[in-house]
């Protein structure tokens, strides 16, 4: 079972720690940490990702680089909920077809991602998934 810590540090910075004792600094904007609405969006890509590059390495296609961009959009009034996010996976691998990059995507962020799963299905999730040559 999953459990966290977050500590406060100073003014709006704090040190939030997994349950393996891996940490990250949150903090406000253009300040030393990650904006905490933020982790939510960095938290979706990599929760995605694990399952991708798992699923490649099964398919025994060799993967070179993965790379995910999220786009936004929040609501203008606190408390500013994410209403839509959009996820563009750019990957480089050998052995891989778009067609085959597609599935594998779909099914790590709407089939195998918790974050996703977690997230309100009122929020419109969609994704870009491009595969680059070398």
């Amino acid at each position: 079972m999953p459990h966290v810590s977050l500590t406060w540090i100073a003014e709006q910075r704090f040190l939030g720690v997994d349950s393996g004792n891996h940490s990250i600094i949150l903090s406000a904007p253009h300040d030393v940490g990650v904006k905490p609405a933020e982790t939510l969006l960095i938290a979706l890509a990599a929760c995605a990702s694990y399952d991708i590059v798992a699923i490649i390495a099964k398919r025994r296609a060799v993967l070179q680089r993965l790379v995910v961009y999220i786009h936004a959009k929040q609501a203008e009034k606190p408390p500013r909920a994410f209403i839509a996010i959009d996820l563009r996976f750019e990957v480089t691998a050998d052995n891989l077809s778009e067609v085959q990059l597609q599935r594998i995507v779909d099914l790590a962020l709407n089939r195998y991602c918790t974050v996703r799963a977690s997230l309100s299905p009122s929020i419109n999730v969609t994704f870009e998934a491009v595969l680059l040559g070398e």
